[in-house]
Formats: structure tokens, C-alpha cells, sequence
């Protein structure tokens, strides 16, 4: 049976490590940060983070040490993989981390949305948005979902 092995992360970088060992290899080690957010059933906005550990080595580790930094947006590809190590009492570990493939610099104010100074040029038109999501009526029937609650949050990015 095949099988794959795929993420894709968007979000704000937390701390960036270098390491760089005795044969001159290097890998970056950060964290990235994901967030939802979304109404509850009495309309106050939560947020959610998750934080992610990445692991970035070969070209792409030269590329992170030099342009990746504290609060910047990034896209990344990769494979979520488990490194196992075990500690000093003996007991068996197992971290999660996604291995790096891709990273996307992205633009600063990305999470601000759209400059606001005079010299920006204007946002192009967009389509009108698509209709609301609606609850699903057999979750709504088991009472699991409250019809009036707004399925249409904020995206985390």
C-alpha cells in the first residue's frame, strides 16, 4: 500500500536556531506558530495557537539562517516526522517535528493585510464572497452544533 506523508504550515515565526556541526553540515531548528480563530455561542472571538517545531537543513538551511527571523510569515512544506531520543533517567522520548522540504518568505505586513500609506497602490476588486456556511442539520438535530452559531470565522492567516 502506498503511502504519504505531506504538511503545509502558515504563520508567524516564533525563535530560530542555527546549529552547525563539526563537518560543516547545518540545519535550523524554529518554531512556527498557527492560530484559528472563531465566534463561540455567544459571539466573542477565540483564538487557538499551536506551535510547530521546524527542522530546515541542506541549501534551504543557508536561506533560513540569513533571511528567516522572529515574527516573520512563512510558508512551509515538509514531513511531520517523530525524532525519538531517550532521557538521562532512561525513559523512551519521542518529539514531533516536520522536516522542511519548501519555505515561502512572505511579505512583513502579511498578517496586517493591505499598506495603508498613501504611496500603496489600491487593492484590486474581488469577487463577491460565497455564501455563509450553514450548519449541518444532522449535527444541528443531535444537538452537537447550535444553528445560530457563525461557521464563517476568521482564517488563522
Amino acid at each position: 500500500m502506498a503511502s504519504y506523508n505531506n504538511i503545509q504550515l502558515l504563520g508567524n515565526i516564533g525563535s530560530v536556531e542555527v546549529k552547525t556541526f563539526q563537518n560543516g553540515g547545518k540545519i535550523v531548528e524554529a518554531n512556527l506558530a498557527t492560530s484559528k480563530r472563531w465566534k463561540d455561542r455567544n459571539g466573542e472571538v477565540r483564538e487557538e495557537t499551536q506551535w510547530h517545531k521546524l527542522v530546515i537543513g541542506g541549501n534551504l538551511a543557508d536561506t533560513a539562517e540569513k533571511y528567516v527571523q522572529k515574527g516573520d510569515p512563512l510558508f512551509v512544506t515538509g514531513e511531520m516526522t517523530y525524532r525519538k531520543y531517550q532521557t538521562r533517567e532512561g525513559e523512551n522520548r519521542s518529539v514531533p517535528e516536520v522536516r522542511v522540504l519548501t519555505l515561502q518568505l512572505l511579505p512583513k505586513g502579511m498578517r496586517e493585510g493591505p499598506a495603508t500609506s498613501g504611496s500603496a497602490p489600491a487593492p484590486a476588486p474581488q469577487a463577491p464572497a460565497p455564501a455563509a456556511p450553514t450548519a449541518d442539520p444532522a449535527l444541528v438535530n443531535a444537538g452537537l452544533v447550535d444553528p445560530q452559531d457563525n461557521l464563517d470565522g476568521d482564517l488563522p492567516f
